[in-house]
């Protein structure tokens, strides 16, 4: 998933199952403005707590509820957004989060090395020069 630098995004977490599911960014903090049981939905915006939210890098999300939380991409990278439950991290249930620089300098982000072995639709690719 890519995103733009300095931007703010919402993340909101449903967890359909009888169990409680954590999650975590690496790194960064965001904010919790929401929790809530049941299904998310456009008119739960309208919950959230947007004065005083609790800054966190982890967050529960509660069986048959959701979490919403909202991240300042203050940093250009990548980002893992992943679950903190073993069984379903190493199934995959995690995700990246590139977050672009219009810049594209070196201060912000080393380019890709020349000898980084590339898959998928990167394999085709060549890489910028360091």
């Amino acid at each position: 998933m890519g995103a733009d630098f300095r931007a703010f995004v919402e993340i909101i977490f449903e967890n359909p199952e009888n169990i409680i599911q954590s999650y975590h960014i690496d790194g960064y903090q965001f904010w919790v403005v929401a929790m809530d049981g049941g299904t998310w939905t456009e008119a739960s915006r309208s919950q959230y707590n947007l004065h005083d939210a609790v800054a966190r890098s982890t967050t529960q999300v509660y069986p048959k509820s959701w979490t919403a939380i909202l991240v300042a991409l203050d940093n250009v990278g990548m980002w893992n957004v992943r679950s903190e439950f073993w069984a379903r991290q190493y199934l995959g249930q995690q995700f990246y989060l590139r977050v672009y620089s219009p810049v594209g300098s070196i201060r912000d982000e080393y380019p890709i090395p020349r000898n980084a072995l590339l898959c998928g639709r990167a394999a085709r690719r060549r890489t910028r020069p360091l």
